[in-house]
């Protein structure tokens, strides 16, 4: 008695399309794409084990269904109007997307083709990881392009190949007329033997951080400007440019010695506790779970274990904006005890998270317990909370929530760097209306 194997086998002989599809059975086996091949009505008479292995239906139940029933209903009617193709004779090429026999959906690009004895032959390329990696692309153009910094990447001769809209803002020049430009073009004279050393430094070390200097504007103002530069390799570790950040710092220089000491002691706890690298990879933790099968909720988690870890805040909540309801309601929370978490959702309207939403920047609120604007006073109080930094949620002008850590040391938050809350809430912002839209 034959196998079943030995049997579809026999089947694919008898109809004259093994030949047709493949030169073997060796190869269709090895083959890493999923191959299947259909008869003249096209029913599926074979399936090669990487066509198992992702529908998840062995070779003994592939071949008892119809082509269309490996397919979700969009991926149904796509089939069926290339079969009109096979009918002249033609090959086609067509996206689809498969359910699985656990319901699994997967992206597949479908090679058409017909055989010699009138049947079909398709080869299924998986795209489950270019899919990923595509929106993954997408996420990380949409974190450049929003970043508070400049961002400029240069080729290995030093010509501009990416200016982000920070970028335009600070120096004024617009992609279209600075790409393909040298970068010199916003170095001044006197600061090109200081550039040069630059380099070097970068060179030596393959990348400088928070290298103090000044730059061209399109106006010819010169501007104080953060700048750091690391160098970029390509896979097998060949050079092939520069990344380089900006960071104005204008209305830094103008402040008191007061606050430059203030920013100097700041900058020196941040490279003692690995700060930069911690504020990294959250952020590399949050992007991920905004493109990746993790829950929403667990993405709130994150989005609040990391403002408190970072802020050494004592509690934190984060709220997201009803728009119908017009108010802010508890999605996360961390620090407060089961009475403030029954309140769970407060007023937007005249409240300190509408404040921090309108000048588009965190707000830091002392004596929290006296405001008239916190919507939980009395719970404030029983916490001994003292201060609160109000952190808004927003793309563009459209509003998604607020983020509010509190502290009951008064001068906890005094060194904290408004700047990177303001851009940490910004990346939180585009990380959950990333996975909102995915709902």
């Amino acid at each position: 008695m034959l196998s079943i194997k030995m049997s579809i086998r026999k089947a694919l002989i008898d109809r004259k399309i093994l030949n047709d599809a493949v030169q073997s059975e060796n190869i269709a086996e090895a083959m890493n794409e999923c191959l299947w091949v259909g008869d003249k009505n096209h029913d599926t008479i074979y399936v090669n084990p990487t066509f198992e292995k992702t529908s998840e239906y062995t070779l003994e139940e592939a071949v008892k269904m119809y082509c269309t029933d490996f397919f979700d209903d969009e991926g149904k009617k796509i089939i069926e109007d290339h079969h009109k193709l096979r009918e002249h004779g033609l090959s086609s090429q067509y996206e689809a997307t498969m359910l699985s026999k656990s319901g699994k959906k997967i992206p597949l690009l479908i090679s058409g083709a017909p055989t010699k004895s009138g049947g079909t032959i398709g080869i299924f390329t998986n795209l489950s990881k270019i899919k990923k990696l595509a929106e993954k692309e997408r996420l990380s153009n949409q974190i450049i392009k929003n970043s508070t910094e400049a961002i400029v990447v240069l080729d290995r001769n030093r010509k501009i190949q990416l200016w982000n809209t920070s970028a335009q803002k600070i120096f004024g020049y617009k992609e279209t007329e600075i790409i393909g430009k040298s970068i010199d073009i916003v170095i001044p004279k006197e600061e090109e033997d200081a550039n040069k050393r630059l380099i070097e430094e970068v060179e030596k070390n393959k990348v400088i951080r928070n290298y103090e200097t000044n730059r061209l504007t399109k106006d010819g103002e010169k501007i104080p400007v953060s700048v750091s530069v690391s160098k970029v390799t390509d896979e097998k570790e060949k050079f092939i440019g520069y990344l380089i950040t900006y960071r104005d710092i204008s209305n830094q220089k103008r402040t008191s010695t007061e606050l430059q000491k203030r920013f100097e002691t700041i900058q020196d706890a941040y490279k003692e506790l690995g700060f930069q690298r911690r504020q990294m990879d959250y952020i590399s933790e949050i992007t991920e779970a905004a493109i990746s099968n993790t829950s929403l909720e667990s993405l709130f988690n994150l989005v609040i274990s990391a403002i408190v870890l970072l802020s050494k805040a004592d509690a934190a909540v984060l709220r997201l904006f009803n728009k119908k309801t017009q108010f802010l309601e508890m999605v996360a929370h961390m620090g407060i005890d089961k009475k403030w978490q029954n309140k769970n959702r407060i007023e937007f309207n005249n409240s300190i998270a509408q404040d921090a939403f309108e000048i588009k920047r965190p707000l830091l609120v002392d004596n929290v317990e006296s405001s008239e604007l916190h919507k939980s006073r009395n719970l404030v109080k029983s916490h001994k909370f003292k201060t609160l930094i109000s952190i808004p949620l927003f793309i563009g002008t459209k509003y998604l929530g607020s983020m509010n850590v509190y502290s009951k040391d008064p001068e906890q938050f005094r060194l904290i760097e408004t700047d990177f809350l303001q851009k940490f809430g910004q990346q939180c912002a585009l990380a959950i209306y990333v996975k909102l839209q995915k709902l």
